[in-house]
């Protein structure tokens, strides 16, 4: 295409580069925000071609951008500016988000097999990553350059999606084959990070394989019901025979069962539900406006010093540890509504209405492995505040530009194929 002619050859080459690193540092070595940083600051110069976006694009961009300023308009509540302008600019990446895409968008990025084999080998390395620091180093769970919660919810995402590649756009013998591997390798590793968080995402990604594959098992296609029964079989060891799931579990049982008997224990599970009480008892003394983006923890303390929290551990919190707690606390019901439509509903309306359309595999890969990535952040959010760490905001982001774009490129691509079919001679005849 003739536009493509506007951006120098180097630059595309190292967009791809980029695109392929990113998910093999960001929760290994780290430096996963230099990564986006660089991805940005070309699209800053190339992204423009607001007008070429579809309906549905505008709205998710126009999403991002919405709440942006509903965050930054709850900080005229703020007490520790310093701390709200930091939250803020986490949710200032998505806003950048914009030219990224747009450059992604007018250029023609088409990155599916460039992204998912870059997710293949992540999800291999954090498996040798977690090996030596377990086994090898002594450690008790692998927390990779951040924590297990990162690590484990990272990992678990990209063996996801490189399942996704491997039923949409590989040969069949060798997608069983990566199905295998991959599935193993991400599942081992959460396992080694006992990032209990992202194990509700499993049963969810598979009902969601189960759904989007619903004609192609009931017609018998052998080698995706073999696929789709490999991880059912794949997930079914994983929770019932790994003792790191089973003492996972068993701690979180212990954790629940603490609490009912003294909510005050400062458990990882009792402390996560004391923040959940204290945030609803802050959104009903703030249900519209929110405490302000950054006065968390100054409120938590408050709380611990007038007898209102249950358990002083959590004056050691910054966020709530849920991302709609964290919304609803922070930014009041508004802030709740528009986080929640335009971080995950928006992107997900469009995810579905491209596997609705899809014609191709490649529109297949974007379209599910897009579905399958809002669905892991809404899941991993239940328990986690995502949107207080660069680890995951830059993963939601660059995952969102890569497969959002490529699905719409692909869209654009298969529309022109079509527009440019010879005219059915019978059809022309009859009219």
């Amino acid at each position: 295409m003739e536009q493509n002619k506007a951006m120098p050859t180097w630059l595309r080459h190292f967009i791809v580069v980029l695109v392929f690193v990113f998910p093999m540092i960001v929760a290994t070595t780290g430096g996963g925000s230099h990564v986006a940083t660089m991805l940005l600051l070309p699209a800053l110069y190339y992204g423009r071609g607001w007008r070429q976006l579809d309906n549905i694009e505008q709205r998710v961009m126009l999403g991002f951008v919405a709440v942006f300023l509903v965050m930054s308009l709850s900080m005229l509540n703020t007490e520790d500016i310093t701390q709200g302008l930091k939250y803020l600019e986490r949710h200032l990446r998505f806003v950048l988000l914009i030219p990224l895409y747009l450059m992604l968008r007018k250029y023609d990025f088409s990155l599916a097999k460039v992204f998912a084999y870059a997710l293949i080998a992540a999800s291999l390395l954090m498996l040798a990553w977690a090996i030596y620091q377990v086994i090898w180093h002594g450690d008790v769970v692998v927390s990779g350059e951040y924590d297990k919660i990162v690590f484990g919810d990272l990992v678990t995402l990209w063996g996801a999606l490189s399942i996704v590649f491997a039923l949409t756009l590989m040969h069949k013998h060798t997608g069983l084959a990566v199905i295998f591997i991959v599935g193993v390798a991400a599942l081992s590793t959460n396992a080694l990070a006992q990032a209990r968080g992202s194990w509700l995402f499993i049963p969810v990604f598979l009902l969601l394989l189960l759904w989007a594959y619903r004609g192609h098992l009931r017609s018998g296609r052998r080698w995706l019901v073999s696929g789709v029964a490999l991880l059912v079989l794949l997930s079914a060891v994983f929770f019932w025979q790994g003792d790191r799931i089973k003492q996972g579990a068993g701690h979180g049982i212990s954790d629940l069962q603490s609490f009912m008997q003294d909510p005050g224990q400062a458990t990882s599970w009792g402390i996560r539900l004391n923040l959940w009480r204290n945030s609803l008892l802050l959104a009903a003394e703030h249900p519209w406006q929110g405490i302000g983006l950054g006065d968390f923890q100054q409120e938590m303390r408050n709380m611990v010093d007038d007898g209102r929290s249950l358990s002083p551990a959590v004056a050691n919190f910054g966020h709530a540890h849920s991302i709609y707690f964290a919304a609803l606390v922070n930014a009041g019901i508004i802030g709740l509504l528009s986080m929640v439509i335009a971080y995950l509903v928006l992107p997900a309306v469009l995810f579905g209405r491209e596997m609705k359309g899809a014609k191709t595999p490649e529109q297949r890969f974007y379209a599910l492995a897009g579905m399958a990535t809002v669905l892991a952040f809404a899941t991993f959010g239940l328990s986690e505040d995502l949107w207080t760490r660069n680890p995951f905001v830059n993963s939601y982001i660059v995952c969102l530009a890569v497969l959002m774009s490529g699905a719409m490129n692909a869209r654009r691509s298969t529309l022109a194929i079509d527009d440019t079919k010879p005219e059915d001679p019978l059809v022309k005849n009859q009219t």
